[in-house]
């Protein structure tokens, strides 16, 4: 079809008005107008607070505590650790990770110490207090480095005849864990098997099976504990005090396979010490080594059992059956006076002990004196200071004041 153009000339205004119309219609619309999306604040990425943990491990034999300091959500240049706290005015430093610090121990007595940890870097730093438990060597740094022949021990005769557990005519009032709380450690201990005939013809202890050991005092009637149960009671303490050193000196009326079966069931072997060459260890070499045990009995050596080790191959000692103070002497009993060790024996025997008579010996003068006298006539530090009724009388604080001094 074809159209003029004066059809066209008026045919387009019309199409412009009618755009124009429509332009306006949308423009003046009751429909809202969109929204924008509404902004949400950024939450900030969070971040957990630096941590600062530590572990340490104790040498007794090298005086010295590792501390190895570790810190997490953080990155620190320079780690420092005030060994005494931050009035003690004693760093130690260390400028790269991994932080871990060897810190002398000689000078401090045992105990707990605060020690204030601070990591840093240039723009900021954490701290933390720390209490770090500080062992000596049976209750002194000063007997780490001195060898077990050269240390005294407060020793319990017939330890497990005690009051607390109603023993008759006991020697002792404290039973023996009391004992070692008290720095009691030296324990003189009777083992007896359970179906020997006893001076009555009985047998100890009935009713049980007869391969049961005991301790027992002359005769299990008069009081009995097994033997595993008393031998728990040791490791318990070994087990919550990681520097200290106890020794055995048994009377054994028990075969070393029923012995060494006891410490087995007790969990005690593992702690048992073997002698094996002519110089002793020192206490801070034994503590480290784990064996903090020593177990001397009175009846020969068995290669099976090498840590049953006998007593009078490295022991001597004075008489023990003196009834009045005018009975004592230096002289030996038993052993050789060459032997390493020397068991001072200090106690009055009527036909049992009694405290009445510990009440005659065990106060100084009277006590330090005689182990001066004694120790001078052998040359040798008196070992075991052995005496009954322990919490009556200076044992333990004359002991403690004799190692203070030093060895021999």
């Amino acid at each position: 079809m074809k159209h003029n153009k004066k059809f066209w000339y008026m045919l387009a205004p019309a199409l412009a008005g009618a755009l124009a119309i429509g332009g306006c219609s949308n423009s003046n619309s009751d429909s809202p107008e969109p929204s924008p999306d509404p902004i949400i604040p950024v939450e900030p990425v969070p971040t957990d607070p630096p941590v600062i943990t530590t572990t340490s491990a104790w040498s007794a034999a090298l005086q010295t505590i590792t501390l190895e300091v570790t810190v997490e959500h953080f990155t620190p240049s320079q780690v420092r650790v005030y060994p005494r706290g931050i009035d003690g005015g004693w760093v130690e430093t260390d400028d790269s990770a991994p932080f871990s610090f060897s810190i002398d121990i000689s000078g401090f007595a045992p105990g707990d110490y605060p020690m204030l940890i601070v990591a840093s870097d240039a723009d900021a730093e954490v701290e933390k207090n720390e209490v770090v438990s500080i062992n000596g060597c049976n209750g002194q740094q000063s007997l780490c480095d001195r060898g077990y022949d050269q240390v005294r021990f407060v020793t319990t005769h017939n330890a497990m005849s005690n009051a607390t557990d109603g023993w008759t005519e006991p020697n002792q009032n404290w039973d023996v864990p009391a004992q070692l709380q008290a720095g009691v450690r030296g324990l003189m201990l009777d083992t007896y098997r359970a179906g020997s005939t006893n001076g009555l013809g009985q047998p100890e202890v009935p009713d049980v099976d007869p391969d049961t050991g005991y301790l027992c005092h002359a005769i299990c009637l008069i009081g009995k504990q097994p033997l595993v149960e008393g031998l728990q009671e040791v490791r318990a303490f070994l087990d919550a005090n990681p520097g200290e050193v106890v020794t055995f000196i048994l009377e054994s009326y028990l075969s070393h396979e029923l012995t060494a079966a006891a410490f087995d069931e007790a969990d005690l072997t593992h702690y048992t010490y073997v002698h094996t060459g002519d110089a002793w260890p020192t206490l801070g070499q034994m503590i480290d080594a784990g064996t903090r045990l020593v177990v001397l009995q009175d009846r020969a050596v068995d290669p099976d059992y090498p840590w049953l080790m006998n007593v009078w191959s490295h022991a001597f000692e004075t008489h023990y059956s003196a009834a009045t103070p005018a009975d004592f002497s230096c002289n030996v009993n038993r052993g050789t006076p060459s032997n390493d060790l020397f068991i001072f024996n200090h106690f009055l025997t009527g036909v049992f002990g009694a405290p009445e008579l510990a009440e005659q010996v065990n106060y100084n003068p009277f006590l330090q004196a005689r182990i001066d006298e004694c120790e001078a006539f052998h040359a040798t530090p008196a070992n075991f200071v052995t005496v009954d009724f322990v919490d009556i009388g200076d044992a333990v604080e004359a002991v403690n004041a004799l190692n203070a001094t030093g060895g021999f």
